[in-house]
């Protein structure tokens, strides 16, 4: 169970640690994050790292217990980055992750991609509610020669 419980605070301790250790000067594209949400269906809001790549995020149950998701990537930086994005359902007495999806967008500077994950968990449980979480880094150069 203890595993569990670590691997679940990871995400939130990276972004907090993240937020507060980069150096200022370092572009947000090779810094992870967690991302402020404009709508978010849980007991308490996820940290923000201020970075405003994430926005629109929605996560909830339908009448089945399918969760689902979806929110709008923003590429705030100046160069392309690939961006991982997870969502998690969590039981929020205890932490334990009931489930996850995760994906990766690579996005141009300035432009937004839309993140739908259909079913992140199914489930009827109470007391659940889904973090979002989002790493990026520079993305690998298309189309370059091999030295």
């Amino acid at each position: 169970m203890r595993p569990i419980l670590i691997l679940a605070a990871i995400p939130v301790l990276a972004a907090a640690m993240a937020s507060c250790s980069a150096p200022r000067g370092e572009p947000p594209e090779t810094r992870p994050a967690m991302t402020p949400t404009q709508s978010w269906t849980g007991s308490m809001p996820p940290p923000s790292a201020g970075m405003g790549v994430l926005s629109d995020f929605r996560c909830a149950p339908d009448e089945n217990g399918v969760w689902r998701g979806k929110a709008t990537l923003r590429n705030v930086g100046n160069s392309p980055n690939t961006y991982t994005v997870q969502f998690s359902v969590v039981r929020t007495a205890d932490s334990q992750v009931i489930g996850v999806k995760k994906q990766d967008f690579t996005v141009e500077p300035g432009q937004s991609v839309d993140v739908a994950f259909p079913t992140v968990a199914t489930t009827s449980a109470s007391g659940l509610e889904c973090q979002p979480s989002v790493t990026a880094e520079p993305a690998s150069p298309s189309g370059s020669p091999s030295p």
